[in-house]
């Protein structure tokens, strides 16, 4: 199943701070933290992939160095979004 924009900006976790879908680009917090989290989104020109960029990474103390993700990209907007939204969440405690 896909995810929509929407659905990924769903997260309660995620707070929205600014987003401009036409041009890709969302901000947001994530819980508590008080640091604005960028994320961009846009199609490779040579493939009709959605590439991904995410501001900041996290780090919690029980992990050796932040994580990001391996991969940058997904196969529509709402998953890329998805994508690097969980890349925060999934170790946001």
């Amino acid at each position: 199943m896909a995810f929509t924009v929407d659905e990924a900006l769903g997260d309660d976790l995620i707070h929205v701070i600014d987003r401009h879908d036409e041009a890709g680009t969302f901000t947001f917090r994530l819980g508590e933290l008080k640091t604005p989290i960028t994320v961009e989104i846009g199609r490779f020109q040579s493939s009709e992939h959605t590439k991904f960029w995410v501001s900041h990474a996290i780090r919690t103390p029980s992990q050796a160095d932040a994580y990001t993700p391996s991969i940058f990209y997904k196969s529509n907007w709402g998953d890329a979004l998805q994508e690097a939204i969980s890349s925060l969440t999934m170790y946001y405690c």
